[in-house]
């Protein structure tokens, strides 16, 4: 990793992450299934601005900016709430403090208790989609760096929650 980003790690603990992890983007693992599951296998399809099939940017064009990236950042926290808080505070700070011009959060958005979809989004300066809605296997990506992935009977997370922050 070319820049030093530990006082980004330090930051989003004393912000309330369990844990975080620098990456190489080389270690995210992409899977088309991913979006079959979104489709078909959670109640958030088409409901939230920031699921698919609302997401307003492509996959395609996802793909030709994350080719772009080449650090990343793994949070850990207790729930996609702080997950989210987490995230974007990291994204923000990473522009303004570390030259992280593009950096970009992939949490889930869970800022309002319903979201206004179809209505306009209330809060688009937070709102970020979460990893797998652009292809991400969490699973694959976080395991083989040392992070317990599981899930409960109704497929939510335990004991913790995943986000990442593209950095540069």
């Amino acid at each position: 990793m070319a820049l030093n980003y530990q006082a980004l790690i330090e930051r989003s603990l004393a912000l309330g992450a369990q844990g975080a992890k620098l990456i190489s983007t080389s270690q995210i693992v992409f899977d088309p299934r991913s979006h079959l599951k979104c489709r078909f296998g959670c109640g958030r399809w088409g409901k939230l601005w920031t699921c698919p099939p609302n997401l307003n940017v492509s996959l395609e064009t996802f793909m030709q900016a994350f080719q772009r990236y080449k650090t990343a950042m793994i949070l850990t926290t207790a729930d996609p709430a702080e997950g989210q808080k987490v995230a974007v505070a990291i994204e923000k700070e990473a522009m303004l403090s570390h030259g992280c011009t593009y950096a970009f959060a992939m949490a889930l958005c869970v800022q309002c208790e319903k979201c206004a979809y179809p209505e306009p989004c209330q809060f688009p300066h937070l709102a970020r989609p979460a990893m797998d809605a652009y292809g991400v296997d969490v699973v694959k990506t976080l395991e083989p760096l040392g992070f317990k992935v599981a899930f409960d009977r109704e497929g939510k997370l335990l004991p913790a929650w995943y986000s990442m922050v593209l950095l540069d």
